[in-house]
């Protein structure tokens, strides 16, 4: 079987490409080429490319013939369209990873199946998947490609450390606040529910559909059958690091009103009962997730500290977090220890440059300046 993983390098697809290798599976992946922590397995063909670009993917991929290729890149319609233009007629099952946050919000307790309904427009991203959705059946109808849906939950492996309120990148700076006795803002309580799935799991569902007919034109769910708080979720976090967290337990509302950037992240996903029925998923596979967070969790923080370069911190969001802290307790007339949200807890090592971008975001005046000053760097 010849599979291509269009990126390959990232949280979902490692593991996955990993258990292909393993299955004997002629593993491919297309990306850009930008330069890996870790060396790729000799065994992978890597095809540099960039998916955005049409008329060069094409040409690369002129002689090629896939049995099975995984979207992992394509966020709104418009990219996947132009993706599917590429791919018909060169695969026999082109699987888009969607995302489970397209089910509209659930009562307390309640499963979502594949059945339920896709609504919700409490966050843009959500919004964009669905569309996707809707274009690889219309894409099937007069082109005939056949495809397969998948809507993972929140995942976690050796290189994501899961929570809503964390940074996309160096997501160490949550451990590393946790370690420093720094408060950790924890939204309404934690008291949502939450299905954290090990990707080492996902990858094993993922593989199970395959060139499976049962999965043709259809989509599916992949995560794990436990469920926990989220409160919970971030004590077995610090039971890993080895210290309890201080929690900062502040309402969505305020947060959403002081970072407006969580409003979509928080009403639309991680605020929300998210319970799952994987009913679907085992009936057309041997789906049979193994990894428990408690357990799986303290893989991944022992991962980091093993590997130095995982270790970074974002000092933005770090002071963003102080801020929002600070700002609260305020607002609430509460009293809080300075010296609990105050930088000089920070590593020894810190920068000069760490130390200006940390005072630079550490209130809104400021930080609203060393915005202006990035954009016109990207620029």
């Amino acid at each position: 079987m010849k599979l291509l993983l269009i990126g390959g390098t990232g949280i979902l697809s490692t593991d996955i490409r990993e258990l292909a290798l393993e299955k004997g599976i002629d593993v491919y992946i297309l990306n850009r080429g930008k330069k890996e922590k870790e060396k790729l397995d000799s065994r992978i063909h890597v095809i540099i490319g960039n998916i955005r670009n049409v008329e060069d993917t094409k040409e690369k991929i002129e002689d090629l013939y896939f049995d099975v290729v995984i979207d992992f890149l394509s966020y709104t319609k418009e990219q996947l369209k132009n993706t599917l233009s590429i791919f018909n007629g060169k695969c026999d099952q082109f699987i888009f990873i969607s995302s489970a946050t397209v089910y509209r919000k659930t009562m307390p307790n309640e499963k979502i199946t594949e059945n339920t309904e896709l609504y919700n427009p409490d966050w843009e991203y959500s919004l964009d998947k669905i569309e996707c959705e809707k274009l690889l059946e219309e894409n099937y109808k007069v082109n005939g490609q056949k495809y397969t849906i998948i809507r993972p939950y929140v995942t976690y492996s050796n290189k994501r450390i899961p929570f809503a309120i964390i940074p996309q990148h160096k997501q160490w700076s949550l451990a590393n606040r946790i370690i420093l006795g720094k408060p950790i803002v924890l939204w309404d309580n934690g008291k949502a529910i939450c299905t954290l799935t090990s990707t080492k799991d996902f990858a094993e569902g993922m593989i199970g559909l395959f060139k499976n007919e049962k999965a043709y034109q259809e989509a599916f769910h992949i995560t794990t059958d436990k469920t926990l708080t989220w409160k919970q979720a971030l004590e077995y976090i610090g039971n890993a690091i080895g210290k309890e967290p201080v929690i900062a337990d502040i309402p969505s509302d305020f947060i959403s009103k002081e970072m407006p950037e969580l409003k979509g992240v928080l009403y639309g996903d991680k605020g929300l009962d998210r319970i799952f029925d994987n009913t679907k998923i085992k009936s057309a596979t041997d789906f049979n997730p193994k990894v428990e967070f408690k357990d799986g969790i303290k893989d991944t923080i022992k991962y980091y500290q093993e590997h130095d370069y995982m270790r970074a911190i974002d000092y933005e969001w770090d002071a963003r977090m102080d801020n929002l802290v600070e700002k609260y307790n305020k607002h609430n007339d509460k009293s809080f220890d300075k010296k609990i949200i105050s930088n000089k807890l920070h590593n020894k090592n810190q920068t000069i440059k760490e130390k200006i971008i940390y005072y630079l975001c550490r209130n809104d005046l400021t930080y609203k300046i060393y915005k202006k000053i990035k954009r016109k760097l990207r620029s």
